[in-house]
């Protein structure tokens, strides 16, 4: 359980943008008291920043943030497009200009969540000297949920608010080193395969809904470690390679030379979707890294050294391209 700040700009006497009679304090403090929700039935604790139309300095919402000792901060916005040409859409997300790149990282997760919902363009993560993130002793970031003044933006902010609440909850949950939390694109919780004590069959069960719900597989969950999960597999793999690093590959499920380019190093410690698909592979293949849960510890390491002495390479724990690769020819 963590303790993450969730900031509803603006407030008050303080509208921000406007368009048609919508004002943006409206919409920001919407999504925030969603996301609220959102956050704590995934079991977090959330302090706001203000839960009422209520004007907040920007020092002060930072200070509140630090105060509490929270580990997150978002602030949540609508853009306009004072500086940019008419017709300008989509959602982008802020860091700090000097935040660090693991910063960066948390930001491009949420964003990725958000886009997946369904967005007229991602614009990507960009830094600015914002004063909520300047101030910020934790990882920070503001999130404009599209543009106020473009008609489809709010039309899709409506539509999806509940959903777009979801993704930023189940982003920063992520974000912040749990596995990804499972919200699938209608908002169902998938099961989790479970750590021990029941059949093979059944767990490879519980890794296929778990591809189904998290990354739309469409697999039929038999519990057989076919051709088609395994593909679901690699394709769940470039997705969040995408989303959390960047990468910029066709989701085509076919493990080739740049997908193994894209492939980070993971050791002890690390955390993350990506741990967790590394287990469900190992778990597929007979090797059992004592749970799937997105936390590479010591049960994961073994299950890489195992692997790893049987196929030849090099046994040091540590899983990088050259450890995926042999998984998945």
């Amino acid at each position: 359980m963590s303790l993450i700040a969730v900031d509803a700009g603006h407030g008050g006497y303080d509208g921000g943008a406007a368009y048609k009679g919508r004002v943006e304090k409206n919409d920001n403090l919407r999504l925030a008291q969603a996301v609220q929700r959102e956050l704590e039935s995934m079991g977090q604790q959330v302090i706001m920043t203000r839960d009422s139309d209520v004007f907040i300095p920007l020092p002060e919402r930072s200070k509140i943030a630090n105060n509490a000792g929270a580990v997150f901060f978002i602030s949540l916005h609508r853009n306009s497009y004072t500086h940019q040409t008419p017709g300008t859409s989509g959602v982008e997300n802020w860091v700090y200009t000097y935040a660090s790149p693991e910063n960066e990282r948390m930001a491009r997760i949420v964003l990725g969540h958000v886009a997946g919902q369904g967005v007229q363009a991602e614009r990507g993560v960009k830094r600015g000297n914002y004063a909520v993130l300047r101030n910020a002793d934790q990882p920070a970031m503001l999130l404009e949920m599209g543009y106020i003044i473009n008609e489809e933006d709010n039309r899709l902010f409506d539509a999806k608010l509940n959903k777009y609440a979801r993704a930023i909850a189940a982003g920063i949950v992520e974000a912040l080193g749990g596995a990804d939390t499972g919200q699938g694109q209608d908002g169902a919780s998938p099961a989790k395969p479970p750590s021990g004590g029941i059949s093979w069959n059944t767990a490879m069960k519980s890794i296929q809904q778990m591809l189904n719900d998290w990354y739309g597989a469409n697999l039929k969950a038999d519990g057989i470690y076919g051709p088609a999960t395994k593909r679901a597999i690699v394709r769940a793999i470039q997705t969040v390679l995408n989303r959390e690093y960047g990468a910029h590959l066709a989701a085509d499920g076919i493990f080739g030379s740049a997908t193994r380019a894209a492939i980070p190093i993971l050791r002890r410690g690390s955390r993350g979707a990506l741990v967790y698909l590394l287990q469900s592979a190992l778990f597929a293949n007979g090797y059992n890294p004592g749970s799937v849960d997105g936390i590479y510890g010591a049960n994961t390491e073994n299950a890489v050294r195992r692997f790893q002495k049987r196929v030849g390479l090099p046994v040091d724990g540590i899983a990088g391209p050259n450890t995926f690769r042999a998984i998945f020819i």
